[in-house]
């Protein structure tokens, strides 16, 4: 090949594959750790429809009136932050189990084949650990969603590919087929 030229596109993808310097394997790249949000999320929105399509079925039947027809909206804004605070449980729950779990991977990480593992040692994290990971970023998200955009953007800029709820529990996720 002649000087100057570099083989086309399609003979030879580009692919930055960054290993991790202390556990010398690869990081994810951030665009598979979205798809696996975006995956998992799908899959808890669907359980969550079901549930309360359950909870207006057995509402629909009820002809009480509300005794306050005019809520002040700080009742209402708490009322929603309740009710959201209740609907994380059972998506801190999943991501606890599955992410604490041996594999280290929700089923949105196994489609995409990254997994959740220990900064340090590269083994899994436990449930502990998961669930706390997991609660950070519902906290970021009730400090009005400024610190959870950053969370999730920061591994595009990190050294290590970690999100801030990675740092926190000293963990990192791996590509495990680069």
């Amino acid at each position: 090949m002649p000087y100057g030229y570099a083989p086309a596109p399609w003979a030879a993808p580009y692919r930055q594959v960054v290993v991790d310097p202390v556990l010398h394997q690869p990081l994810a790249p951030w665009w598979k750790r979205l798809l696996a949000i975006l995956i998992d999320g799908a899959i808890l929105g669907v359980g969550y429809g079901i549930v309360l399509v359950g909870l207006a079925l057995a509402n629909a039947n009820e002809t009480t009136t509300p005794s306050t027809p005019n809520a002040p909206a700080g009742s209402v804004i708490a009322g929603l932050v309740f009710f959201w605070l209740v609907m994380s449980v059972p998506a801190a729950i999943y991501y606890g189990a599955m992410n604490g779990s041996r594999r280290g991977q929700t089923v949105g990480k196994m489609a995409l084949n990254i997994a959740v593992r220990d900064a340090n040692y590269g083994s899994p994290i436990g449930f502990g650990r998961a669930f706390g990971r997991y609660l950070l970023t519902v906290l970021f998200t009730l400090l009005l969603y400024i610190p959870a955009i950053l969370d999730y953007l920061w591994p595009l800029w990190d050294e290590r590919r970690q999100s801030w709820h990675d740092k926190a529990v000293r963990s990192v996720v791996v590509d495990l087929r680069p």
